[in-house]
Protein backbone atom coordinates (compact mmCIF):
# COMPACT_ATOMS: atom_id res chain seq x y z
CA UNK A 1 0.00 0.00 0.00
CA UNK A 2 2.95 2.11 -0.39
CA UNK A 3 1.86 5.52 -1.23
CA UNK A 4 -1.98 5.23 -0.38
CA UNK A 5 -3.88 8.07 1.32
CA UNK A 6 -7.15 8.27 2.86
CA UNK A 7 -7.89 4.60 4.23
CA UNK A 8 -7.48 1.58 3.33
CA UNK A 9 -9.37 -1.42 4.74
CA UNK A 10 -8.18 -4.65 3.57
CA UNK A 11 -8.90 -8.36 4.30
CA UNK A 12 -6.23 -10.35 4.85
CA UNK A 13 -6.99 -14.46 4.26
CA UNK A 14 -5.43 -16.83 5.97
CA UNK A 15 -5.15 -20.55 6.94
CA UNK A 16 -2.62 -20.91 9.77
CA UNK A 17 -0.91 -18.76 12.67
CA UNK A 18 2.33 -18.76 10.41
CA UNK A 19 0.62 -18.21 6.81
CA UNK A 20 -1.27 -15.08 9.25
CA UNK A 21 2.82 -13.80 9.95
CA UNK A 22 3.97 -14.23 6.63
CA UNK A 23 1.20 -11.70 5.48
CA UNK A 24 1.83 -9.06 7.66
CA UNK A 25 5.52 -9.09 8.76
CA UNK A 26 6.43 -6.70 5.31
CA UNK A 27 3.48 -4.12 5.86
CA UNK A 28 4.12 -3.98 9.54
CA UNK A 29 7.60 -3.49 8.57
CA UNK A 30 7.32 -1.18 6.00
CA UNK A 31 4.83 1.34 8.25
CA UNK A 32 7.47 0.84 11.66
CA UNK A 33 10.41 1.97 8.92
CA UNK A 34 8.35 5.08 7.61
CA UNK A 35 8.15 5.66 11.96
CA UNK A 36 4.43 5.13 11.69
CA UNK A 37 2.43 3.85 14.72
CA UNK A 38 1.33 0.16 14.28
CA UNK A 39 -1.57 -1.17 16.53
CA UNK A 40 -2.59 -4.95 16.88
CA UNK A 41 -5.75 -7.10 18.02
CA UNK A 42 -4.79 -10.23 17.65
CA UNK A 43 -5.72 -13.95 19.57
CA UNK A 44 -3.35 -16.15 21.44
CA UNK A 45 -2.00 -18.03 18.12
CA UNK A 46 -2.01 -14.58 16.03
CA UNK A 47 0.04 -12.53 18.09
CA UNK A 48 2.89 -15.31 18.78
CA UNK A 49 3.59 -15.64 15.62
CA UNK A 50 3.48 -12.32 14.31
CA UNK A 51 5.79 -11.57 17.58
CA UNK A 52 7.73 -14.57 16.48
CA UNK A 53 8.03 -13.53 12.88
CA UNK A 54 9.00 -9.74 13.45
CA UNK A 55 11.54 -10.29 16.43
CA UNK A 56 13.05 -7.22 18.26
CA UNK A 57 11.02 -5.54 15.36
CA UNK A 58 7.71 -6.71 17.63
CA UNK A 59 8.33 -4.07 20.75
CA UNK A 60 7.32 -1.55 18.66
CA UNK A 61 4.04 -2.87 18.01
CA UNK A 62 1.16 -1.84 20.26
CA UNK A 63 -0.77 -4.95 21.33
CA UNK A 64 -4.18 -4.95 22.50
CA UNK A 65 -6.49 -7.27 23.90
CA UNK A 66 -9.51 -8.14 21.54
CA UNK A 67 -11.89 -8.98 24.63
CA UNK A 68 -11.27 -6.04 26.39
CA UNK A 69 -11.34 -3.65 22.07
CA UNK A 70 -14.62 -5.95 21.99
CA UNK A 71 -16.39 -5.63 24.81
CA UNK A 72 -18.35 -2.43 23.36
CA UNK A 73 -20.64 -2.45 20.29
CA UNK A 74 -19.47 -2.64 16.59
CA UNK A 75 -20.30 0.99 16.06
CA UNK A 76 -18.26 2.33 19.06
CA UNK A 77 -15.39 0.11 17.89
CA UNK A 78 -15.63 1.90 14.66
CA UNK A 79 -15.83 4.90 16.09
CA UNK A 80 -12.47 4.48 18.77
CA UNK A 81 -10.32 3.85 15.62
CA UNK A 82 -11.34 6.76 13.91
CA UNK A 83 -10.53 8.92 17.31
CA UNK A 84 -7.03 6.86 17.91
CA UNK A 85 -6.45 7.72 13.70
CA UNK A 86 -7.03 11.56 14.27
CA UNK A 87 -5.17 11.40 17.85
CA UNK A 88 -1.98 9.60 16.12
CA UNK A 89 -2.19 11.62 12.60
CA UNK A 90 1.16 13.37 11.40
CA UNK A 91 1.69 14.57 8.52
CA UNK A 92 4.35 12.52 7.49
CA UNK A 93 2.63 9.08 7.79
CA UNK A 94 -0.26 6.91 8.47
CA UNK A 95 -1.89 4.69 11.07
CA UNK A 96 -1.66 0.99 10.49
CA UNK A 97 -4.11 -1.42 12.40
CA UNK A 98 -4.03 -5.57 12.17
CA UNK A 99 -7.36 -6.78 13.55
CA UNK A 100 -8.31 -10.14 13.47
CA UNK A 101 -11.28 -11.98 13.54
CA UNK A 102 -11.53 -13.98 17.00
CA UNK A 103 -14.30 -16.39 17.46
CA UNK A 104 -16.05 -16.71 20.91
CA UNK A 105 -15.78 -13.26 22.50
CA UNK A 106 -18.14 -12.92 24.90
CA UNK A 107 -19.51 -9.59 23.75
CA UNK A 108 -20.05 -10.40 20.11
CA UNK A 109 -22.92 -11.75 18.74
CA UNK A 110 -22.76 -13.12 15.36
CA UNK A 111 -23.51 -10.35 13.00
CA UNK A 112 -20.72 -7.87 14.81
CA UNK A 113 -18.07 -8.24 12.72
CA UNK A 114 -19.74 -7.44 9.34
CA UNK A 115 -21.66 -4.56 11.06
CA UNK A 116 -18.69 -3.74 12.18
CA UNK A 117 -16.53 -3.41 8.79
CA UNK A 118 -19.43 -1.71 7.25
CA UNK A 119 -19.30 0.79 9.83
CA UNK A 120 -14.99 1.26 9.71
CA UNK A 121 -15.97 1.99 6.07
CA UNK A 122 -17.99 4.99 7.22
CA UNK A 123 -16.05 6.07 10.31
CA UNK A 124 -12.55 5.94 8.54
CA UNK A 125 -13.33 7.16 5.22
CA UNK A 126 -10.94 9.73 4.60
CA UNK A 127 -8.77 9.23 7.16
CA UNK A 128 -4.90 8.00 6.75
CA UNK A 129 -5.72 4.84 8.14
CA UNK A 130 -4.53 1.33 6.85
CA UNK A 131 -6.84 -1.34 8.40
CA UNK A 132 -5.83 -5.38 7.88
CA UNK A 133 -8.69 -7.23 8.67
CA UNK A 134 -7.61 -11.03 9.20
CA UNK A 135 -10.19 -13.88 8.44
CA UNK A 136 -9.96 -17.43 8.39
CA UNK A 137 -9.78 -18.26 4.84
CA UNK A 138 -12.83 -20.83 5.20
CA UNK A 139 -16.09 -20.84 7.01
CA UNK A 140 -19.61 -18.91 7.48
CA UNK A 141 -17.26 -15.78 8.27
CA UNK A 142 -15.96 -15.27 4.39
CA UNK A 143 -18.82 -13.77 2.37
CA UNK A 144 -19.58 -10.96 5.35
CA UNK A 145 -15.76 -10.35 5.08
CA UNK A 146 -15.55 -10.29 1.38
CA UNK A 147 -18.57 -7.93 1.34
CA UNK A 148 -17.19 -5.49 3.91
CA UNK A 149 -13.74 -4.95 1.69
CA UNK A 150 -12.93 -3.84 -1.29
CA UNK A 151 -9.65 -5.64 -1.92
CA UNK A 152 -8.79 -9.07 -0.56
CA UNK A 153 -4.60 -9.74 0.53
CA UNK A 154 -3.90 -13.68 0.04
CA UNK A 155 -0.53 -15.04 -0.44
CA UNK A 156 0.72 -11.77 -0.72
CA UNK A 157 -1.38 -10.28 -3.21
CA UNK A 158 -3.97 -7.93 -2.91
CA UNK A 159 -6.90 -8.15 -5.69
CA UNK A 160 -10.28 -6.45 -5.88
CA UNK A 161 -13.94 -7.96 -3.75
CA UNK A 162 -16.33 -8.56 -6.82
CA UNK A 163 -19.01 -8.80 -3.50
CA UNK A 164 -18.29 -5.34 -1.89
CA UNK A 165 -21.74 -4.17 -1.18
CA UNK A 166 -22.46 -0.70 0.43
CA UNK A 167 -22.05 -0.45 4.09
CA UNK A 168 -25.79 0.67 4.14
CA UNK A 169 -26.66 -2.40 2.55
CA UNK A 170 -24.62 -4.31 5.33
CA UNK A 171 -26.06 -2.80 7.97
CA UNK A 172 -29.51 -3.46 6.96
CA UNK A 173 -28.57 -7.33 7.10
CA UNK A 174 -26.73 -7.12 10.30
CA UNK A 175 -28.81 -4.43 11.98
CA UNK A 176 -27.44 -3.74 15.95
CA UNK A 177 -29.10 -5.86 18.22
CA UNK A 178 -31.55 -3.86 20.64
CA UNK A 179 -29.62 -2.72 23.88
CA UNK A 180 -29.94 -5.56 26.72
CA UNK A 181 -31.90 -4.94 29.90
CA UNK A 182 -30.32 -2.84 32.52
CA UNK A 183 -33.60 -3.54 34.78
CA UNK A 184 -35.55 -1.06 36.67
CA UNK A 185 -33.35 2.13 36.94
CA UNK A 186 -32.60 4.02 39.68
CA UNK A 187 -34.34 7.48 38.84
CA UNK A 188 -36.20 8.23 35.73
CA UNK A 189 -37.77 11.53 34.66
CA UNK A 190 -40.36 12.21 31.87
CA UNK A 191 -40.19 15.54 29.53
CA UNK A 192 -40.94 18.02 27.03
CA UNK A 193 -39.72 20.84 26.09
CA UNK A 194 -40.13 22.56 29.21
CA UNK A 195 -38.32 19.92 31.20
CA UNK A 196 -34.76 19.95 29.54
CA UNK A 197 -33.24 21.68 32.88
CA UNK A 198 -34.62 19.31 35.02
CA UNK A 199 -33.61 16.50 32.61
CA UNK A 200 -30.24 18.08 32.85
CA UNK A 201 -30.20 18.88 36.32
CA UNK A 202 -31.21 14.92 37.32
CA UNK A 203 -28.07 13.96 35.39
CA UNK A 204 -25.92 15.65 36.92
CA UNK A 205 -27.04 14.70 40.51
CA UNK A 206 -26.22 11.20 39.44
CA UNK A 207 -23.44 11.32 38.35
CA UNK A 208 -21.86 13.33 40.90
CA UNK A 209 -22.20 10.33 44.11
CA UNK A 210 -20.44 7.91 41.79
CA UNK A 211 -17.02 10.17 41.88
CA UNK A 212 -17.35 11.26 37.98
CA UNK A 213 -14.99 14.05 37.22
CA UNK A 214 -16.78 17.43 37.17
CA UNK A 215 -15.83 17.92 33.16
CA UNK A 216 -16.96 14.16 32.75
CA UNK A 217 -20.01 15.09 34.55
CA UNK A 218 -20.44 18.41 32.20
CA UNK A 219 -19.88 16.04 29.08
CA UNK A 220 -22.41 13.86 30.00
CA UNK A 221 -24.64 16.19 30.67
CA UNK A 222 -24.46 17.99 27.25
CA UNK A 223 -24.60 14.20 25.96
CA UNK A 224 -27.84 13.90 27.03
CA UNK A 225 -29.54 16.97 26.85
CA UNK A 226 -28.59 16.76 22.83
CA UNK A 227 -30.27 13.46 22.93
CA UNK A 228 -33.20 15.03 24.61
CA UNK A 229 -33.34 18.00 22.99
CA UNK A 230 -33.90 16.24 19.52
CA UNK A 231 -36.62 13.93 20.95
CA UNK A 232 -38.27 17.11 21.52
CA UNK A 233 -37.48 19.39 18.07
CA UNK A 234 -37.43 15.95 15.62
CA UNK A 235 -39.25 13.33 17.69
CA UNK A 236 -42.64 13.05 19.79
CA UNK A 237 -41.79 15.81 21.24
CA UNK A 238 -41.57 14.12 24.59
CA UNK A 239 -39.20 11.70 25.82
CA UNK A 240 -38.16 9.87 29.40
CA UNK A 241 -35.15 9.28 30.94
CA UNK A 242 -33.72 6.70 33.25
CA UNK A 243 -30.57 6.46 34.65
CA UNK A 244 -28.89 3.29 36.25
CA UNK A 245 -25.62 3.65 38.21
CA UNK A 246 -23.31 0.68 38.50
CA UNK A 247 -19.78 0.35 39.78
CA UNK A 248 -18.60 0.25 36.28
CA UNK A 249 -19.83 3.96 35.51
CA UNK A 250 -23.63 5.48 34.47
CA UNK A 251 -25.79 5.08 31.60
CA UNK A 252 -28.65 7.50 30.78
CA UNK A 253 -31.14 6.25 28.28
CA UNK A 254 -33.59 8.19 26.50
CA UNK A 255 -36.76 7.00 24.84
CA UNK A 256 -39.88 8.18 22.26
CA UNK A 257 -42.37 6.96 20.34
CA UNK A 258 -40.38 8.24 16.79
CA UNK A 259 -38.81 6.50 14.40
CA UNK A 260 -35.19 6.76 13.64
CA UNK A 261 -34.23 5.87 10.22
CA UNK A 262 -29.75 6.77 10.64
CA UNK A 263 -28.11 3.72 9.48
CA UNK A 264 -25.36 4.88 11.61
CA UNK A 265 -25.76 7.00 14.33
CA UNK A 266 -23.29 9.44 15.78
CA UNK A 267 -20.34 7.77 13.81
CA UNK A 268 -19.07 10.47 11.43
CA UNK A 269 -19.99 14.71 11.95
CA UNK A 270 -22.30 15.86 9.68
CA UNK A 271 -21.90 18.01 7.19
CA UNK A 272 -21.28 21.91 8.04
CA UNK A 273 -24.47 22.26 5.90
CA UNK A 274 -26.64 19.23 7.37
CA UNK A 275 -29.27 20.16 9.81
CA UNK A 276 -29.91 16.81 10.82
CA UNK A 277 -27.63 14.40 13.35
CA UNK A 278 -25.03 16.83 14.73
CA UNK A 279 -26.41 16.09 18.21
CA UNK A 280 -26.28 12.00 18.11
CA UNK A 281 -22.39 12.86 16.93
CA UNK A 282 -21.86 15.00 19.42
CA UNK A 283 -23.63 12.86 22.48
CA UNK A 284 -20.98 9.92 20.76
CA UNK A 285 -18.18 12.11 21.02
CA UNK A 286 -18.89 13.02 24.43
CA UNK A 287 -19.46 9.81 25.84
CA UNK A 288 -17.84 6.44 26.08
CA UNK A 289 -20.21 4.31 24.51
CA UNK A 290 -23.65 5.13 22.29
CA UNK A 291 -26.39 3.04 21.22
CA UNK A 292 -29.39 3.69 19.01
CA UNK A 293 -32.38 1.35 18.68
CA UNK A 294 -35.64 2.06 17.24
CA UNK A 295 -38.41 -0.12 15.99
CA UNK A 296 -42.16 0.30 15.47
CA UNK A 297 -42.78 1.17 19.29
CA UNK A 298 -40.09 3.79 18.90
CA UNK A 299 -36.31 4.86 19.44
CA UNK A 300 -34.05 4.23 22.68
CA UNK A 301 -30.61 6.26 22.88
CA UNK A 302 -28.29 5.06 25.56
CA UNK A 303 -25.27 6.83 26.51
CA UNK A 304 -22.64 5.30 29.03
CA UNK A 305 -20.09 6.70 30.63
CA UNK A 306 -16.86 4.88 32.49
CA UNK A 307 -16.22 5.86 36.03
CA UNK A 308 -13.62 7.46 36.38
CA UNK A 309 -10.33 5.00 36.46
CA UNK A 310 -11.72 2.24 35.37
Amino acid sequence: MSGATGMVHECVLYSTADQLADQLVPRVRTALAAGEPVVAVLGEGGRAALADALGPDANAVQFHDPARVHSVPAFTVAVRWARLTKRLENPAGRTTVVSQHVEGLPQCDPGHWARLDAALNVALHGLPITMLCLYPDHGDVLPGARSTHRTLLTDGHSAPSDAYRDPQDVVAEYPPPPPPDLGPPDAELGFDLTGLSAVRHLVASMSAPIGQAPERIADLVLAVNEIASNSVEHGAGSGRLRLWTTPAGITAEIYDTGRMTVPFPGIVAPPPSGERGRGLWLASELSDVLQVWSDSDGTVVRVFMERDGS
